[in-house]
């Protein structure tokens, strides 16, 4: 995981959530999993809402359309969690996944990875300098 993300179990509190994934399934097998997973964040105080991004790239690296999509809606405001089935599916590589996470960290979004069930948020308060800029625009409170 990266150096600047505190990882911990989510409490009581509810975060409202869109879940990113890739899967190349039947859109019937996706609600299935959809749902499955709705059960398993409900149980750590996330309320997975009814938006799924999916990436069906040929990879696993993040597709562009899908990133951006997922971009979109966090700015909004509406959602504060991302939840993902392991943190490699946004992207396997340490150093974009790090960067994806501090401009999630600027507009308050964290990320709920179920294969951990763990919740984690990148600690903007521990960033170097070349990081001060916010890259995505719009505005959120924290958690």
């Amino acid at each position: 995981m990266c150096s600047n993300v505190k990882s911990f179990e989510v409490g009581l509190l509810v975060h409202p959530a869109v879940m990113f994934m890739n899967s190349n399934k039947s859109e019937s097998n996706i609600r299935q999993i959809i749902q499955q997973n709705r059960q398993k964040c409900s149980m750590a105080g996330i309320a997975l809402m009814n938006e799924t991004i999916v990436n069906k790239g040929p990879n696993r690296d993040i597709d562009r359309d899908a990133v951006n999509m997922l971009i979109t809606r966090l700015i909004t405001g509406q959602y504060d969690t991302v939840v993902v089935e392991n943190m490699a599916d946004i992207t396997a590589d340490e150093s974009d996944l790090e960067e994806f996470m501090y401009d999630a960290a600027n507009i308050g979004v964290g990320f709920f990875e179920l294969s951990t069930m763990q919740y984690h948020m990148y600690d903007i308060t521990k960033c170097p300098a070349d990081k001060e800029r916010p890259v995505w625009g719009g505005s959120r409170g924290g958690l």
